[in-house]
């Protein structure tokens, strides 16, 4: 997988910062914005996300080098942050282990000796590997990707294309639940592994008509296409959910969630209410 390169958050100056994670980099932008909050300097910030390969860091320690930036990243796998640190000085690049730096000196300040691992991998704790897993987990299974992973998922999240799949898992995966999601489509079998998902993780997510219409003309827009595409047409989105619907009444343990004018914090509240209280799933008034 080739790293996604993010779009820069401040106009391009002379001082510059590359930002490196395995994962969606989220908690890394806040730490390395928060401390730049403490400056005036104009500073031009570029994320490389989902980070899983050697060559992908060589290339961006080349880049960093050529662009005179500053490389702040959170890497948890040993091979990958050591080929960076070893990239990094190779090409005479500065490089901050914003995690593992922070970890150091707080040993430093307690005189007290943090939990060692073997080799540079870097010393976190057991609730940041763990969310850290879970955001890997959620971009393995994303739209359908591994079915095979299924057994392992927490919560496994299915619909229809535009409901929010995606953002949903993300943020879920984020505090810390291994995520799975799938699309749901008249003319698409869902996999056969679904059907042996514990059905207490399964969560169906239904939308209002005018509501998915919406959602779908503004991904037409984003995308330069004409609003008038089937993709976005309300008779053909009700038979779509009219099917949809139909799809999950022939699985009743599946908890349903309706989505429509909800934002993702609290679909998300809504579907950990659903999964933690264990009661009756997937009943539909």
């Amino acid at each position: 997988m080739c790293a996604k390169k993010q779009s820069p958050v401040k106009g391009p100056s002379a001082n510059k910062i590359f930002l490196v994670a395995e994962g969606t980099g989220e908690t890394i932008s806040k730490i390395i914005k928060s401390a730049l909050a403490q400056f005036g300097a104009e500073v031009h910030i570029e994320k490389f996300v989902q980070v899983t390969t050697k060559q992908e860091i060589r290339k961006i320690a080349k880049a960093a080098s050529r662009e005179g930036a500053l490389v702040a990243f959170s890497i948890v796998e040993k091979e990958l942050s050591d080929c960076l640190l070893e990239e990094t000085e190779k090409n005479g690049v500065q490089a901050i282990d914003v995690i593992g730096d922070l970890i150091v000196q707080l040993s430093r300040f307690l005189a007290q000796d943090p939990l060692k691992i073997p080799g540079r991998q870097h010393l976190v704790n057991d609730e940041y590997y763990r969310r850290m897993e879970a955001v890997n987990f959620a971009v393995k299974h994303d739209d359908g990707k591994a079915p095979n992973g299924l057994k392992q998922a927490d919560l496994v999240i299915i619909g229809l294309s535009r409901t929010g799949k995606t953002p949903l898992s993300t943020y879920l995966a984020h505090q810390g639940w291994k995520v799975a999601n799938i699309p749901l489509h008249p003319e698409m079998d869902a996999p056969d592994e679904l059907r042996k998902v514990n059905k207490s993780k399964v969560f169906g997510l239904t939308i209002q008509v005018e509501n998915l219409v919406k959602v779908r003309q503004s991904r037409l827009e984003q995308l330069g296409l004409s609003q008038e595409a089937k993709y976005a047409d309300p008779v053909k989105i009700s038979d779509e959910l009219d099917w949809c619907n139909s799809f999950y009444d022939k699985h009743r343990g599946w908890h349903i969630v309706d989505i429509s004018n909800k934002a993702v914090e609290e679909i998300a509240a809504t579907i950990l209410k659903l999964y933690r209280s264990k009661g009756p799933t997937g009943s539909r008034k």
